[in-house]
């Protein structure tokens, strides 16, 4: 290997092919005796050549600084990269490398799939005879003893790079690799870096373990423009987030740009292609890797071969992965509560041969852990795991129709755990929708195609993209009043979703006319004590209530609260959403009391049908402690408002919107009683 000079200590040293033994003058006493030629070794065909950074290596100083001041020879431990693939582990480390170069170290960069050769090369490198890695290399311990006594007594520090150490039992079959008896060890005689997939601290300790994170977003926007080779790439920030930062797919869409300048003039371009679907880039990046390991430098390819190494051992994990994909899609995080294995046996991650536990599902979890595919944390108060949104999206591109029962178990699981979160439960319904329509194996029936466009307005109001229900809703109803009719009970369902729309985006006037139009033809189709005309009727007092007309409000409300009841009793969700609507408007006109009353009326009866930790327990905590403040009285107030954080916190997160206005109401009445 020509890059590392010759040890200061190997005197004498002969160059070429040398049979039988090589005398030196000095050593001659008597006879000469020259024994026959011996068959030359092998050289082992290996690389030992560090990679070069393709461009300036962003939003790593601060790691990079650590690595550099703990490069020192003779190191305490080993040093470890860990994170998932295509985070940017080698680049890291072929930064360091470059590093460790300029300053006069030799560096060594070895593939753990080829690593006795490597290992033994190395070790000729630093003046080892050829003869003896022959006699050790059919021993691996002795030979790994054997290259690391060479490794150990060098005269100039050097730097080894164990890259993608994905299976950590390549670098001992039998030992945990932080016991530092097979490859991974610490050296008087230079410094060793890992790169692995596998983000466990317990199998490299006592080594020291370093994340490798996702970029930032103005880091991972002057990455994306250097890979595009420019200095300043129009859309360049919207494309970086849009791509989460995560460095494979930044290096794919810049050499995208590179080198598809006609069909992407600028970074606007590619997002707006990638509207179909981040995989795409695999599509247009494919030729630009031909010849490489594609299953290392491809965004579907990366994260499949982690599935593979997982498989091996947690066959259970894929599908377990596609599963919170879609209970979590854009990474959104997913209770483990939403896991119960009472409701997931005899599912597709059940299997005869091998049945669904606790305890299987426990590991499967954290094999997705251990590879970064999946985060977990406490964030709420309860055990949660989340996918990076890139992970999640690139992990539902991927299914195809034979994961028709995986989204049928998906659907059943959100429906039985119903109203714990509705705005996640909306989104993951939308979710798997979306990608049932795309992957079905055959044309849906006309009746299947309306049902499907009713509940996606439906579901993309719950999940807050008023905007995009109202733009589909209207393309949807469209073609149903010229095929259904103007009156057929979808072709209404879809026109309420889009006043909904309206409603919720702060379009008044819109939304008031196209709910009393809606009004004027069910009460002439289903009549007046029809559920989807007392709909209506709800949505219409609404408006009033946006407006802050409260007199309004109460009048749109009352009859309300005694058709419902007449009709449904007392504890129906609609009759105690408008109490609770009456309430906020007495409470506005000043008669704390009386909402007071309704507040705790409506708490009362949601107790008695609902677990204390109920979202809508919590809203009628949060109006308690807000009526209650007004009344002055500051201790029940705090009681209900801290019971509503709390609630909040644990099943929306502590940054949602609602979290935070209970808060700021907790802490209003906290410096009211100071």
């Amino acid at each position: 290997m020509g890059f590392m000079a010759s040890p200061p200590d190997a005197h004498n040293s002969a160059h070429g092919a040398v049979y039988g033994q090589l005398l030196q003058v000095h050593d001659i006493h008597g006879d000469i005796t020259v024994n026959p030629p011996q068959a030359p070794t092998t050289v082992a065909d290996v690389s030992l050549d560090p990679p070069r950074p393709a461009t300036t290596v962003r939003g790593r100083d601060g790691l990079l600084e650590t690595l550099r001041n703990a490069m020192v020879r003779g190191a305490p431990v080993p040093h470890v990269l860990t994170g998932p693939g295509g985070f940017g582990k080698t680049t890291v480390a072929a930064a360091l490398a470059e590093h460790a170069r300029a300053e006069g170290w030799t560096v060594f960069w070895v593939r753990p799939d080829a690593i006795l050769p490597s290992m033994l090369e190395i070790a000729v490198e630093m003046g080892a005879p050829r003869t003896e890695a022959d006699q050790v290399k059919g021993a691996p311990r002795s030979a790994a003893r054997w290259v690391w006594r060479h490794l150990d007594a060098a005269p100039r520090p050097w730097l080894l790079v164990l890259d993608n150490a994905d299976r950590p039992e390549l670098l001992d079959p039998e030992n945990r690799p932080g016991e530092q008896r097979g490859w991974m060890r610490s050296s008087p005689g230079g410094f060793v870096l890992v790169t692995s997939r596998v983000n466990d601290p317990a199998l490299w300790a006592p080594a020291k373990v370093h994340r490798v994170e996702v970029l930032t977003h103005e880091d991972a926007s002057l990455a994306l423009s250097d890979h595009a080779g420019a200095e300043d790439v129009p859309g360049a920030e919207a494309l970086a987030e849009r791509l989460g930062g995560v460095p494979i797919a930044l290096a794919l869409a810049g050499r995208i740009l590179a080198t598809h300048g006609l069909l992407f003039p600028d970074a606007r371009s590619l997002l707006e292609r990638l509207k179909d679907g981040v995989t795409g880039l695999d599509r247009l990046a494919s030729p630009l890797v031909a010849g490489t390991n594609s299953e290392r430098e491809l965004l579907s390819e990366v994260w499949s071969l982690s599935l593979r190494l997982i498989g091996e051992r947690f066959p259970k994990a894929e599908r377990l992965l596609k599963f919170l994909a879609l209970l979590g899609p854009e990474g959104m995080r997913v209770s483990v509560r939403r896991l119960p294995i009472s409701a997931l046996r005899g599912g597709v991650l059940d299997d005869p041969a091998s049945p669904l536990d606790e305890a299987t599902l426990a590991r499967s979890i954290n094999a997705l852990i251990v590879q970064g595919l999946v985060r977990s944390d406490h964030g709420r108060g309860e055990p949660e795991v989340h996918l990076h949104p890139l992970v999640a999206e690139t992990v539902l591109e991927g299914l195809t129709p034979s994961d028709a029962p995986l989204l049928d178990e998906v659907t059943s699981l959100l429906r039985r755990q119903h109203g714990r979160d509705p705005f996640q439960e909306a989104t993951a319904h939308l979710s798997v929708l979306q990608h049932r329509v795309r992957t079905r194996s055959s044309p849906p029936t006309e009746d299947t195609r309306v049902q499907e466009a009713v509940e996606i307005v439906h579901l993309l109001n719950l999940a807050g993209e008023h905007e995009e229900a109202e733009s589909m809703g209207r393309r949807f109803v469209r073609k149903m009043e010229q095929s259904l009719g103007p009156t057929h009970a979808d072709t209404l369902k879809t026109r309420h979703g889009i006043a909904e729309a309206w409603l919720q985006q702060g379009e008044l006037a819109n939304a008031e006319a196209a709910y009393r139009e809606l009004l004027e033809t069910n009460l002439a189709v289903h009549g007046a004590e029809h559920d989807a005309t007392l709909d209506v009727r709800f949505m219409l007092a609404l408006i009033p209530l946006r407006r802050g007309e409260w007199e309004a409000t109460i009048a749109g409300f009352r009859p309300l609260i005694e058709s419902r009841t007449r009709r449904y009793g007392p504890e129906n969700d609609r009759v105690l959403l408008a109490r609770e609507n009456v309430a906020f408007a007495l409470m506005h006109l000043g008669e704390a009391r009386r909402a007071e009353g309704e507040f705790l009326a409506v708490r009362e009866i949601r107790l008695r049908t609902l677990d204390v930790g109920h979202p809508l327990v919590a809203m009628s905590d949060y109006y308690l402690g807000r009526v209650m403040s007004m009344a002055g009285d500051g201790d029940r107030a705090r009681e209900h408002l801290r019971r509503c954080v709390d609630v909040r916190v644990r099943t929306l997160g502590d940054g949602h919107p609602d979290t935070v206005d209970a808060r700021e109401w907790l802490a209003r009445v906290n410096e009211g009683s100071n």
